[in-house]
């Protein structure tokens, strides 16, 4: 359910950065683009509406896939907490700790991918579409405006991954304890 809920949040966070991006064009601030949005949605709201939760989920499950990808084959190659690829001596352990901090850094990677998805993924998805597929113009104020929601999701990163080397670090003195006794 974790994972459905998460693929949803991402496609709908991509629609939205596509409205953005696309009305967004003749709108310096935020009032003008909101009556942009309001003057062109409102003719037939109902069918554009279920047009975008529909695709929703299939948007969100691939910007969630390519968010993998890149945390597993290229952040993971160069910083081993982001690798989901588990650790063999790691699941020999039977103790209510290890099953604690597996937990716990499986919640800690659902954060990055949040984080990652939601705030450089999927506005950088729509600003492709746009951009090269539609073939339009961006305002700068929304560029920025990403740039800005990308730059402060994603500082807390760093942050997450410090906490989950902590627990691999615990994790494996509890291994190395278990087996000197």
């Amino acid at each position: 359910m974790k994972q459905f809920l998460r693929y949803q949040i991402s496609g709908m966070v991509f629609i939205f950065w596509l409205i953005i991006f696309y009305f967004g064009k003749d709108a310096s601030n935020p009032i003008d683009l909101i009556k942009l949005i309001n003057d062109n949605y409102s003719k037939d709201i109902g069918i554009k509406s279920i047009v975008s939760l529909l695709s929703a989920l299939p948007i969100g499950v691939i910007i969630h896939q390519i968010s993998v990808e890149i945390k597993n084959w290229i952040i993971g190659s160069f910083i081993n907490e982001f690798n989901d690829f588990p650790n063999e001596q790691r699941i020999n352990s039977t103790s209510e700790m290890k099953t604690y901090i597996l937990e716990r850094i499986s919640n800690l990677n659902s954060f990055y991918y949040v984080r990652f998805d939601n705030g450089i993924l999927a506005p950088f998805m729509a600003f492709l579409i746009i951009w090269n597929i539609i073939d339009q113009s961006i305002n700068n104020i929304w560029i920025y405006t990403a740039l800005l929601i990308g730059i402060i999701l994603s500082v807390y990163i760093f942050r997450i991954k410090d906490e989950i080397k902590k627990y691999n670090q615990i994790l494996d003195n509890t291994i190395n304890q278990k087996n000197r006794n």
